[in-house]
């Protein structure tokens, strides 16, 4: 049983057309049904249920389709840790927020390739640690940056850095503009500019919230932490962000310290292999 007959089946699965399939894997049409009737040769029995709608899977395509992802993931593990003794050239996918995306994983890797590592790297942004979990367990991505505390997953964790979080504000704002350190209660009554649910900064400032017997009140919901600088910047709101964002505030927002504000955020390096934990993990940790 070839692993190319596999992945082409595994394409055809998923995506339940043999276009959309034929189209992923830049091969024909003809070369990807000649490759799946090898394989029902082979096993003796039907996989697919061709219609004019797509394909779907018969019972004992159900079961190849189980146990061929199990199998193709190991294939690809196995692929992974010998290019890497080897010093072979291993493409990498990231998944990260947009902050960590911005503000922390061009510098590392552009100092990896200074190094002369073989790696290469893509990064994938999302929003959602929900997504973040779902592309690693697909496979869309071989690493996740976040802060999975308080998660239930069976990936490798390794934590990478911790963040304090601080109250972003516009250098006019007349209340806290002029402040160098603020308490907590001195702020929980405020509306905030906030990011949205599934993110792990929205959960770590709603527990802290909770913790404290307040409640978390929101001005404006925006997807992107950029933006919420960029609405501080305007002087349209102030917020709660970790102090990765210190860089990328503008001249006019001014980052400060909340003394009494016990949560912060721990950025843990989430892989599906332990060989890809421990590349990351060199790239990540050595300054």
């Amino acid at each position: 049983m070839k692993t190319e007959s596999l992945e082409a089946f595994l394409r055809t699965a998923e995506l339940k057309s043999l276009t959309r399939a034929s189209e992923l894997l830049h091969i024909s049409q003809p070369a990807l049904s000649k490759q799946i009737r090898s394989l029902e040769d082979e096993l003796a029995t039907q996989l697919l249920i061709r219609s004019t709608s797509g394909v779907s899977l018969t019972t004992s395509g159900q079961i190849l389709y189980e146990r061929s992802k199990r199998i193709m993931e190991e294939v690809g593990a196995l692929k992974r840790e010998i290019a890497f003794n080897d010093g072979t050239k291993v493409q990498l996918n990231i998944g990260s927020w947009p902050s960590i995306a911005t503000a922390y994983l061009p510098s590392r890797i552009a100092r990896n390739k200074q190094q002369d590592n073989l790696s290469e790297y893509k990064i994938r942004v999302s929003y959602s640690y929900y997504d973040l979990l779902k592309n690693l367990e697909n496979g869309s991505i071989d690493a996740a940056l976040f802060d999975d505390r308080g998660i239930t997953h069976s990936f490798c964790s390794s934590p990478v850095f911790t963040e304090v979080f601080l109250l972003y504000v516009n250098r006019s704002h007349p209340s806290f503009g002029a402040r160098d350190e603020v308490t907590f209660k001195e702020i929980k009554d405020e509306a905030f500019v906030m990011l949205p649910e599934g993110c792990d900064i929205r959960m770590l400032v709603e527990n802290e919230f909770v913790e404290r017997g307040a409640k978390l009140q929101i001005s404006f919901e925006i997807e992107l932490g950029q933006s919420i600088l960029g609405f501080i910047q305007s002087n349209l709101g102030i917020a709660i962000l970790p102090e990765i964002f210190v860089s990328q505030a503008g001249s006019e927002v001014k980052a400060i310290p909340i003394s009494d504000f016990n949560s912060v955020r721990q950025i843990s390096l989430l892989t599906r292999e332990d060989a890809v934990n421990r590349v990351l993990l060199a790239l990540f940790q050595t300054n």
